[in-house]
């Protein structure tokens, strides 16, 4: 993390690694013993596959839906109940609960006679925790390629990392001292409140009893009360199971407290994250499997990128048990957690330009000066590649300040789009 940790020490009060007592600049002395980490899990895993699809299976699956109320079919050894795809992006949905296992087949965004990402897997907790990462890796590449006319190739994969605990619980000013891209928000009541800016989303729920930050098209994170939403899901007996397992320091106390509430922080990490972190390493991020190497560097980065500071200095003693404290497996040597990012305005240059010609277009249509025109563009969400567009050819904002204006200008007098 960027900010320095407070030093931990033992009950002795003598420097140790790791220690739950921390001690302020000014002498304020903040005891976490409290604190037991009660797991780390991988909570979700959606692994996206590439390929031709079999046109007869898809057929088929059509012919189910319009002949049954509920249709139900059986794929590979399993009963899966069958339905539309809806709103997640794919034709059909098949889903197991008993198995843990979601398929989404036919992508709404590309035809089915092309190549493209048609396959989706998505796992329960249950089914990841169950299975070692080549097991589950070589289930879900099973489970993806009976719908394909050739094997597909996993070409994207999205996780969730997630830690649980007692002891701690979000301090009433936590939003304050958070750290993100996000926008602060207030706690009100009910649904809480709710903020977008710049795409990225901030929203405390239930009285401050969950917290969301960022989007899920890329790095979210998830503050929330466990113990609440395992009765809302249904799932009591399921967690209670796993906590129950811990101990505490001593190897012989239970560290969990079934009348204490339970708390979560989890990172939510989109397919496009995970890619921009493979591009920057020169690695292959595109399975789960693979992502498993570096739990620990993406954990280190979710709590870098929403860090709760304790001042200017330092960095929240308890950010400090989350970093050091929790266990990923041993980290891949030679990764950075840096995210590549596409660069502004290069590899799109032709959909910039004809962007901005059809702006201008449509800015000459309305009158628009070209002062005007300028702080639109601004707004309009291509402001950023337009800048890269015109720095990789050696322009100022000056001289496209000067397209712009000559653009609008031929298009009244040479053009119908005035009349």
């Amino acid at each position: 993390m960027n900010k320095e940790s407070l030093t931990r020490y033992n009950p002795l009060f003598e420097p140790s690694t790791d220690g739950r007592h921390f001690v302020t600049p000014h002498g304020e002395m903040i005891d976490l013993s409290g604190v037991r980490i009660l797991d780390t899990s991988i909570d979700t895993v959606r692994q996206l596959y590439n390929g031709m699809l079999d046109h007869d299976l898809l057929d088929q699956l059509d012919e189910r839906l319009e002949s049954e109320f509920k249709p139900v079919i059986e794929y590979q050894g399993h009963l899966w109940r069958l339905r539309r795809g809806g709103k997640a992006g794919f034709r059909f949905l098949l889903q197991n609960a008993e198995f843990g296992v979601v398929i989404l087949i036919k992508n709404s965004h590309t035809t089915a006679d092309r190549a493209g990402s048609h396959c989706k897997v998505e796992v329960s907790p249950k089914l990841i925790r169950d299975q070692s990462p080549d097991v589950l890796q070589h289930q879900m590449d099973e489970l993806a390629a009976g719908w394909f006319v050739t094997p597909p190739s996993p070409c994207g994969v999205a996780i969730h990392l997630a830690t649980d605990w007692q002891g701690w619980v979000p301090p009433s000013d936590f939003v304050d001292r958070l750290t993100c891209r996000s926008q602060r928000v207030n706690d009100r009541n009910g649904f809480q409140s709710l903020e977008v800016t710049t795409g990225e989303v901030a929203s405390i729920y239930g009285r401050g009893q969950s917290y969301t930050f960022g989007t899920v098209s890329s790095l979210q994170a998830a503050l929330y009360n466990k113990s609440r939403e395992i009765v809302a899901h249904d799932k009591i007996d399921y967690f209670h199971g796993i906590w129950s397992r811990q101990v505490d320091h001593d190897l012989t106390t239970p560290a969990w407290n079934p009348d204490q509430d339970v708390w979560r922080l989890e990172f939510r990490f989109s397919q496009t994250v995970l890619r921009q972190f493979a591009d920057y390493n020169q690695v292959s991020l595109s399975t789960y499997e693979s992502v498993t190497d570096y739990l620990s560097h993406l954990w280190a980065y979710g709590l870098d990128r929403f860090r709760l500071d304790a001042d200017r200095r330092f960095v929240d003693p308890f950010w400090t048990v989350l970093h050091e404290d929790t266990q990923w497996g041993k980290p891949a040597s030679n990764f950075v957690a840096k995210r590549k990012y596409k660069t502004a305005g290069i590899g799109n240059e032709r959909n910039v330009a004809l962007a901005l010609g059809n702006l201008i277009s449509i800015y000459a249509r309305n009158n628009i000066s070209a002062r005007k025109a300028w702080s639109c563009l601004k707004k309009s969400g291509l402001w950023r590649d337009l800048m890269g567009y015109i720095k990789a050819r050696d322009l100022t904002k000056s001289d496209l300040f000067d397209l712009i204006e000559r653009g609008l200008l031929e298009r009244r007098l040479t053009s119908k789009i005035a009349a």
